[in-house]
């Protein structure tokens, strides 16, 4: 079986079962494996869009797998969950434009996949802290709160999104922002702003 040949079976059983709108087809990987041990070799990541096709999903990669075992093919699968943040909030910071009071160390996070939400805690790192401070000098003082927590949005969606390194609510009830995360996102020339503006942006 060839990787394209994989993704169409993948496809064709998530649409049987009528969860293929559930299933990121363009963020899910298909590829092919060193031989191992003169065995084909496939691999394929599945990124959800809902936290209620996992079981499904699961099943399907499963059964694939002992298919393919029966004709002498080693299968390894991941299965990812994509969640977007809801909100991003601080309990203990008055709103204010003060943004020396800024950082609290701790913020916390909604993130919802379908129906399911979580509750999550967010460290954010002394030097994630010093670059947000630095960045807010250019942001008019009534509106710094809303820019914080509009930046770390974007930070946390950018790791929850399936792509590159991944952070998994189910299994960590907590994330890091480092200071590349939250580099990456003003260097990319988003309009924080802006981006408040946007429901779920």
């Amino acid at each position: 079986m060839t990787p394209d040949a994989l993704k169409k079976r993948v496809t064709e059983e998530f649409n049987d079962m009528g969860l293929l709108k559930c299933l990121d087809v363009e963020t899910s990987v298909f590829g092919e494996l060193p031989r191992l041990f003169e065995v084909s070799h496939l691999s394929m990541r599945l990124v959800l869009d809902n936290m209620a096709a996992v079981a499904a999903a699961s099943s399907i990669a499963a059964q694939i797998k002992r298919d393919l075992e029966r004709q002498g093919v080693e299968l390894e699968y991941e299965i990812r969950v994509r969640w977007k943040v809801v909100n991003v909030y601080s309990e203990a910071q008055e709103r204010c434009g003060d943004y020396d009071d800024m950082p609290s160390e701790t913020f916390h996070a909604e993130v919802e996949s379908g129906s399911a939400k979580r509750d999550m805690s967010i460290h954010v790192s002394t030097g994630a802290r010093a670059y947000i401070r630095q960045y807010l000098d250019q942001v008019p003082p009534e509106h710094r709160q809303d820019t914080i927590h509009t930046l770390l949005k974007i930070c946390l969606n950018h790791k929850l999104s399936g792509r590159g390194e991944y952070w998994d609510p189910i299994l960590y009830a907590s994330c890091n922002v480092e200071v590349q995360d939250v580099a990456q996102v003003v260097e990319s020339g988003v309009d924080l702003e802006e981006r408040e503006l946007i429901p779920g942006g």
